[in-house]
């Protein structure tokens, strides 16, 4: 399923936040987004799936607005991992992921037996069967990414929002997201649209870029012609080193600011 943004805009307790914002999210890619703190990225997300309502422009899927889905149609189609997330004290893994399964359940229903082979698949890819039972809060920051993350794979989307969804995460942590996203990606055709801000992440597990500055759209494309050390200069204000390594790919190292004002 292609995602189109049409002339978003949006303000957001007086201030302006995105203005005349249009791109697409082509179906069955990764597309990171960047750019710098306060950007719009954060927000733009949450439009796309409407959880920012209050904007003028469009978001279509495949040439259909958004806002004439419904709810549950909608939740369905699109499921969004955000930065900002809670679970009751004494949930486990197995309760958590099954709250992906609400766009499928019928009034006082339980689950169904596609509920429980959703929710048993989206353990088996996370790598969280034997992790269950166990309370969310007993886990580590990695765990609980992991049981987040599969939370939105029970819902089975077609399109997959994640905000940040290696934060606070170890080197080892990180890549271990970064390949269940890939692997989704790969295995499922799912649509990924993930706000990153790790610069090699987003080269390395991208097929497309899209950077947001100054409350608009600044690039999109490939990642690999993208992001040059010009274009991480005009961004973020750094000069950056490209270099190869030992499996062939190219990394970004930072190597100092350019401006003291950013």
């Amino acid at each position: 399923m292609n995602l189109s943004a049409e002339n978003i805009s949006v303000r957001l307790g007086g201030k302006e936040i995105l203005r005349n914002v249009n791109c697409n999210f082509l179906s069955g890619k990764k597309t990171a987004i960047i750019g710098p703190n306060g950007a719009g990225k954060s927000t733009l997300l949450k439009i796309l799936c409407l959880l920012i309502k209050n904007f003028s422009g469009n978001v279509k899927i495949d040439g259909i607005d958004i806002r004439t889905l419904g709810r549950n149609n909608l939740a369905r189609i699109m499921a969004i991992l955000p930065q900002e997330r809670d679970a009751p004290h004494d949930t486990t893994v197995k309760q958590l992921i099954s709250f992906g399964r609400f766009p499928y359940r019928k009034f006082f229903g339980g689950n169904s037996s596609e509920d429980d082979a959703a929710i048993k698949n989206a353990l088996e890819i996370t790598k969280l069967t034997d992790f269950a039972n166990r309370q969310v809060i007993s886990l580590s920051g990695g765990e609980k990414q992991r049981a987040w993350l599969a939370m939105t794979l029970a819902q089975r989307p077609k399109i997959l929002l994640l905000d940040e969804p290696t934060t606070y995460l170890d080197i080892s942590h990180q890549l271990e997201v970064m390949d269940i996203i890939s692997d989704v990606n790969k295995k499922f055709s799912t649509t990924i649209i993930m706000v990153l801000h790790d610069i090699n992440h987003a080269r390395l597990f991208s097929d497309q870029i899209l950077i947001i500055k100054d409350k608009k759209v600044f690039a999109a494309g490939n990642p690999k012609k993208i992001l040059s050390a010009q274009t991480l200069s005009d961004i973020f204000n750094v000069e950056a080193d490209i270099f190869k390594n030992s499996a062939g790919d190219e990394i970004i190292f930072p190597i100092r600011r350019t401006n003291s004002e950013f």
